[in-house]
């Protein structure tokens, strides 16, 4: 018995259902078992993570290209024009210029100023940085300069800056290019009748009298038509217009604003300033397009002191005395307000960065007035009431009259 017991035992660990083999299998099966678990395991976070970094789980991210940052001389000006997109799904964009390059303002150290803060330019944007342009940046206006940061003919400090300022207005759908019939309290009606009472101040190019209109036939009118629709915006004077001394027009600050000048000198001082690609004295379109992009997005001073607020239809077209200088300003505003003044002069006679749409002075378009050679004046002036005399209105004067003095776009 022992001897067939033993040869059964010896079968039983030997042969084909033998122990040590059953053994040896299950192990080798678990450890197949556990090396696809593992593998599986693998693959599902794989795929988790594909899918949270913004894959479709199936196919592994491909990094994108990175971005090579503008083409920028010595002194950070870009050598080619440069347009910025920063969101792919959305048309408001910016377009650098050659030769010009975005600010850094002190106050805030970013694109943006604010009412109190110091919007004077404290650098010139690293071109590496370009790229992180935002939308909310464009929206609230990027300023863009024309030379290195220096002042009184090439020194780190003084009081005259070597550079013109401009801010870019986007204009991402065509259609919204187009000027605007504000109902203000005083100013000309359609009719070219003055009053008061709330006169709409409408374009009636097709009438007999053509009442606020504009030479649409010229190259300069064309050209700057077609160049908003292609680049999605223009660029405006960050400043009222200074003269350089040679009756170059300028956009610098804490200058004396340019006054008792004719609207055809205005127009030549613009055009002499060859540094500016198409600097043209501004048309009514680019005055209203302006101010319908600064509706609803810019902020600004208020009426109560210490206090801002985002601008309205009303801070336009019934009361401008809360972010201009007029003889009835109001909070903020009022300081040293009812005289003429530098430009630049107020951190709240501001919005989005651009100083003095409101107030301080007339400034000359190239709106026509009638079929003669009366022209429109827009803004009001230090010497009016801001809540008659406002940013929207309309006025007019003869274009040989040395009067008021415009900006330049």
């Amino acid at each position: 018995m022992l001897l067939i017991l033993a040869g059964v035992a010896l079968a039983t660990l030997t042969g084909q259902g033998n122990i040590i083999g059953n053994a040896e299998n299950a192990v080798g099966k678990y450890n197949n078992s556990v090396s696809g678990e593992q593998q599986l395991l693998n693959e599902i976070e794989k795929y988790f993570q594909n899918y949270l970094e913004g894959g479709n789980g199936d196919n592994p991210i491909t990094p994108p290209d990175p971005v090579e940052p503008p083409k920028v001389n010595e002194d950070g000006l870009a050598t080619e024009n440069v347009t910025i997109k920063p969101d792919a799904n959305s048309d408001i964009q910016i377009t650098i210029p050659a030769g010009f390059a975005p600010a850094i303002l002190t106050g805030s150290n970013s694109t943006q100023s604010l009412p109190e803060q110091d919007g004077s330019v404290a650098s010139i944007m690293p071109a590496d940085e370009w790229n992180d342009i935002t939308t909310g940046d464009i929206n609230k206006g990027i300023v863009i300069v024309d030379n290195a940061i220096t002042y009184d003919g090439g020194n780190p400090s003084g009081t005259t800056p070597d550079f013109n300022e401009y801010v870019w207005v986007p204009i991402p759908d065509p259609s919204n290019f187009k000027r605007t019939a504000w109902t203000t309290p005083w100013g000309y009606d359609a009719n070219g009748s003055w009053g008061s009472g709330g006169r709409t101040h409408l374009l009636a190019e097709t009438s007999t009298t053509n009442y606020w209109w504009e030479d649409k036939t010229t190259p300069e009118y064309t050209n700057m038509v077609d160049s908003v629709e292609h680049y999605k915006g223009f660029y405006i004077g960050r400043y009222e217009a200074s003269n350089d001394g040679s009756g170059i027009a300028q956009s610098k600050r804490n200058i004396s604003t340019w006054t008792n000048v004719s609207q055809t000198t205005a127009i030549t001082a613009c055009k002499n300033n060859t540094k500016t690609p198409n600097m043209h004295l501004i048309y009514g379109i680019e005055w209203d397009s302006a101010l319908n992009w600064l509706k609803d997005n810019a902020t600004i001073s208020s009426s109560v002191p210490g206090e801002t607020k985002t601008m309205t239809i009303d801070d336009i077209q019934t009361d401008s005395r809360s972010w201009g200088n007029y003889n009835n300003s109001t909070g903020d505003a009022e300081a040293n307000s009812g005289s003429k003044q530098n430009t630049g002069y107020s951190e709240y006679w501001k919005a989005n960065n651009i100083y003095d749409l409101a107030g301080n002075v007339y400034e000359w378009t190239q709106e026509k007035y009638s079929t003669g050679t009366f022209r429109a004046t827009r803004g009001g002036h230090y010497d009016n009431d801001g809540d008659n005399n406002l940013v929207a209105s309309r006025y007019d004067a003869l274009e040989s009259v040395a009067s008021s003095y415009g900006r330049v776009p």
